[in-house]
């Protein structure tokens, strides 16, 4: 099938994310120094491939691998993981609740004879280069079944993760390397009993779910982008997404929390955020508008008026500047 410009560009952008997914998935099996838990920090971007590559290719007419009624299912669910702070934060404290109890019941009822006696963990945190880029409650969230189930559904997981890889496959990560990583660098985990014991200042639920927010932005911001070596368009594009979302969430964590925290939404576009999460370039860009050179094929330059790296380099100045501000008050 003849694809135009457009359809090639998105295809191309495809290609990247299921490159990407190969990158993981080499660190998991050879990166023996990263010991967290990346690869389920990772779902909602994964679900986000999956998804829109299968609905794409489908689209288009291209026969890829199609989806099985219980795996749209799950990917869909895990896609919906990157619009975790797509709600007020009443909404998004009273799920991240669930969890961080369904936690605290699973790991106090196995404790062993020692954590009788010292205290039991109830919380996992990843740490790359002394920043939290992740924790167990998050990962949690982001799959469809209870806490107290994760240990036997490992099978479950692996049959309907196998079409990932055949989507992989099929758009072409198996011709291309993975992408450059820092294999000899180190990213550890840590466990903390919150909140008897944990590196928040105060013992506030609210403050932990500012810091689920800071390990999320965290996760792409300070381990993605430093971790992987190439500039690859997935640095900014899980970025944008969380910054998306950001901007809708702001208001009611100052309300919330009663603070004054602030982030330039001047980047704010639902168009270009459904381009990143959809692969649907063709609702928003004409041929003459892709620059075949960018990683991103002149969607910045459509949207904002300027090229990646300069967009790029103020999306991250705004996520960052952000966790900054979270920092200071649950530290």
């Amino acid at each position: 099938m003849k694809l135009n410009r457009v359809q090639e560009s998105s295809l191309l952008l495809i290609q990247s994310d299921a490159r990407f997914l190969y990158t993981l998935t080499e660190i998991f099996f050879k990166a023996n120094k990263v010991r967290t838990n990346f690869i389920t920090m990772s779902l909602p971007y994964i679900g986000i491939f999956v998804d829109g590559a299968a609905k794409w290719s489908e689209k288009i007419g291209i026969p890829g691998p199609c989806l099985t009624e219980k795996e749209k299912c799950y990917y869909t669910y895990l896609r919906n993981g990157h619009k975790i702070s797509n709600c007020n934060f009443d909404e998004f404290q009273n799920r991240l609740k669930v969890k961080f109890e369904d936690s605290e019941i699973y790991f106090y009822s196995n404790r062993s004879l020692i954590e009788k006696i010292i205290g039991h963990f109830n919380v996992g945190t990843d740490l790359y280069n002394g920043h939290f880029c992740g924790n167990t409650i998050l990962c949690a969230m982001y799959l469809p079944f209870p806490i107290e189930h994760f240990d036997n559904k490992g099978s479950w997981i692996r049959d309907v993760s196998i079409v990932a890889g055949e989507l992989a496959a099929y758009f072409g990560c198996k011709d291309f390397p993975p992408y450059k990583y820092r294999k000899e660098e180190i990213a550890f985990h840590k466990d903390y009993h919150f909140f008897r014991k944990s590196p928040l200042r105060h013992s506030s639920f609210d403050h932990f779910c500012l810091f689920s927010i800071l390990c999320s932005i965290n996760f792409v911001t300070k381990f993605i982008e430093y971790y992987l070596v190439d500039e690859v368009m997935q640095k900014f594009k899980f970025a944008y997404l969380q910054y998306y979302y950001l901007c809708d969430l702001i208001k009611s964590i100052r309300e919330h929390c009663n603070c004054s925290f602030e982030m330039d939404s001047s980047l704010y576009s639902r168009p270009f955020r459904n381009c990143l999460a959809h692969y649907g370039l063709g609702q928003y860009m004409l041929e003459e508008d892709i620059v075949p050179d960018d990683p991103l094929k002149g969607l910045t330059i459509k949207a904002f008026g300027t090229n990646y790296l300069s967009t790029k380099v103020f999306l991250y100045d705004c996520l960052n500047g952000f966790v900054e501000q979270i920092a200071s008050v649950i530290f």
